[in-house]
C-alpha cells in the first residue's frame, strides 16, 4: 500500500511542476501576441506564423475577458487580465495538486 501511495504522490508533484511549464509558456505566447500586436507581419514567414500561432493558442482565455471587459480607448486590457487569472489559476492548480501530493 506504501509503495501506490509514493506513486500518487509523485504523479501529483509532476502535474504541479507541469501546470507551472504550462504557465510560463503561454506567457510567452501571449507576449508574442502582445509584441505582435505591435509589429504586425508585413509577409509570410516566421514571424508571421508565430504571430498566428500565438492568436489562435490566446483567444480562447482573452476572448472571453475582451466581450465582459470594454476596451479604454484604444487599449485592450485583456492580456493584461489574461496574465493575472491565468497566474491565479496556475497557482490554486498547482497548491491543490501539492497538498493532494502529501496524502
Amino acid at each position: 500500500m506504501k509503495g501506490s501511495a509514493l506513486i500518487v504522490s509523485e504523479i501529483f508533484i509532476h502535474l504541479a511542476q507541469s501546470v507551472s511549464y504550462l504557465e510560463e509558456i503561454f506567457f510567452v505566447v501571449l507576449m508574442v501576441r502582445i509584441v505582435a500586436s505591435f509589429f504586425p507581419p508585413r509577409t509570410e514567414g516566421l514571424w508571421n506564423r508565430l504571430a498566428g500561432f500565438s492568436v489562435r493558442l490566446t483567444e480562447p482565455v482573452l476572448a472571453p475577458i475582451r466581450r465582459r471587459i470594454p476596451l479604454m480607448g484604444m487599449l485592450d486590457l485583456s492580456p493584461l487580465i489574461g496574465f493575472f487569472l491565468v497566474d491565479i489559476a496556475g497557482f490554486l492548480l498547482n497548491r491543490i495538486f501539492l497538498f493532494l501530493a502529501r496524502f
